[in-house]
């Protein structure tokens, strides 16, 4: 049998196989010391002196490398959602490649050391007209200066004392130490990484480095690679032994056939694979999980959500395709008219699993959710002015079917006022919360500079009010009756809190 394959390289991307060296697993551990590439050549001087609480300080390791334009904290995921980083969390498709980018960084990346003399100075000869950052390390402390650049008059290099860092490498299902992992430590804001291997306790400790931003990165042969951001306590990585997930896609007649994609989405990663022959298919090199598949083929669709356990592969996946549903309506007011730009949120539920897609109406206040997987429906809907609906409206979409989900949104009651002191002038940043006294929803705002609020989406009637200023204020409670476009409360001094009512 002929397997269709997928493999989530580092990068995120789909790879039939043979055509990626490794299935997204750790590289194995190169030797300790390979050379490092010079610095670009040129004609200019970098000098300058280090010192300790004012003095020279000699014996002091200088280190200068070229300044990053675009810092690895800068630069985007591959397969994440438009604004988030290689560095985010979220990023599980680019951990493999971040491992790769610190080793180079750490051992092969180009760099010039030297050692300060006795006097604390230091001096970097025929540079490149560029900018540098240096990195300093002594026995008194350390210190990190960025983008200075060649042929610049003396700089000065103060040493503090840093920080030390301690990473915990786990095993990712059982939680057991893991010895002999490479782990790196980048910072954000420099073209550099400190490496080291974790010990038998699986500690890893960098120390002392600079105060900053850091983040830290682990791999080990055999493993998929792990990253996330360092706290004050610093973090824990868990490595996870790769597994597979395999299965089949069958047409409503039973039938699999070849060139069918489908979709994984999860555990920050994304993939798409064509099926070979009988719909099978097969996606290696990911953690254990919960993954999304997703086949669509003209109109028709089959989805699945699939967990993949720390101990074994997941197969004999099977994802029959089904004409496709819709959820279509209009959103309007009670004279009928459209409302357009209102927001419709669709919870469609499924084997217990939830699933939300948004739309926004059109000027004739219509929305479409187009081919959608049949289950159970919840929608909500919301427009800035009207007041929403208490419940969502529920019901069964069954595959082919088209929900008919119109709604009715009255136009709200304005909330509006503004927040003074005992002195008459508008206090910003209190938070105010109005609690409908017949049990419908109610809403909250934050006021501006001028102490002025607006809170939208209520219905007409009586709420109470709570108001939070912080330390400076007391708190104060009371009632208002809506619609009120010119509220004015009024707050005191001192922690006490006060009820009024008017």
């Amino acid at each position: 049998m002929v397997v269709g394959v997928l493999v989530l390289g580092a990068a995120g991307c789909a790879h039939e196989t043979g055509t990626l060296p490794s299935s997204g697993e750790s590289a194995p551990q190169r030797p300790a010391g390979p050379s490092r590439e010079p610095l670009p050549s040129g004609s200019l001087v970098l000098r300058g002196v280090v010192t300790w609480e004012g003095k020279p300080a000699g014996g002091v390791t200088v280190s200068a490398v070229p300044h990053a334009d675009v810092p690895l904290s800068a630069r985007a995921c591959s397969s994440g959602v438009p604004g988030m980083t290689m560095l985010d969390p979220g990023c599980g498709a680019m951990k493999g490649e971040l491992a790769r980018t610190a080793e180079w960084l750490g051992l092969e990346a180009p760099m010039a050391r030297t050692v300060t003399g006795a006097d604390g100075w230091f001096e970097f000869t025929q540079l490149r007209e560029s900018t540098y950052d240096l990195w300093a390390s002594g026995p008194k402390g350390t210190a990190f200066l960025a983008a200075v650049p060649a042929g610049a008059n003396v700089v000065g290099v103060s040493l503090e004392k840093g920080r030390s860092i301690q990473v915990a490498v786990e095993d990712g299902g059982s939680g057991r130490p893991l010895s002999g992992a490479r782990v790196a430590l980048l910072p954000q804001v420099g073209g550099q990484a400190f490496l080291t291997v974790s010990d038998a306790g699986g500690k890893a400790t960098f120390s002392p480095v600079p105060t900053g931003e850091y983040h830290v990165v682990a791999s080990l042969s055999g493993r998929l690679a792990d990253a996330g951001p360092v706290g004050a306590e610093g973090t824990t990585l868990h490595l996870h032994v790769p597994r597979s997930l395999s299965g089949r896609v069958l047409r409503p007649g039973g039938n699999g056939e070849a060139g069918l994609r489908v979709r994984l989405e999860g555990q920050g990663l994304q993939g798409l694979i064509q099926t070979r022959e009988e719909g099978d298919f097969h996606l290696a090199g990911l953690p254990p999980g919960s993954y999304a598949l997703t086949v669509r083929e003209g109109r028709e669709l089959a989805m699945a959500t699939v967990l993949i356990p720390e101990d074994r592969d997941a197969t004999d996946i099977r994802l029959t395709l089904e004409p496709c549903a819709e959820v279509a309506g209009r959103v309007s007011r009670p004279t009928g008219e459209p409302i357009p730009r209102a927001e419709v949120e669709l919870l469609l539920g499924r084997e217990g699993s939830w699933r939300k897609m948004l739309a926004t109406t059109s000027t004739e206040g219509r929305f479409r959710f187009e081919c959608v997987e049949r289950g159970q429906v919840r929608l909500s809907f919301k427009a800035r002015g009207h007041v929403s609906p208490p419940e969502p409206l529920a019901g069964e979409l069954k595959a082919g079917d088209t929900f008919p989900a119109d709604a009715v949104l009255p136009p709200a009651a304005p909330a509006k006022g503004r927040i003074v002191n005992p002195g008459g002038r508008g206090v910003g940043g209190v938070r105010i919360v109005l609690t409908a006294l017949d049990g419908r929803s109610g809403g909250s705002a934050t006021t501006a500079e001028d102490g002025s609020f607006e809170v939208d989406g209520l219905a007409p009637g009586r709420y109470a009010y709570e108001l939070s200023p912080g330390e400076r204020f007391q708190a104060a409670r009371g009632e208002v009756r809506l619609p009120a476009a010119n509220l004015r409360l009024k707050l005191l001094r001192g922690p006490a809190v006060e009820d009024r009512r008017p």
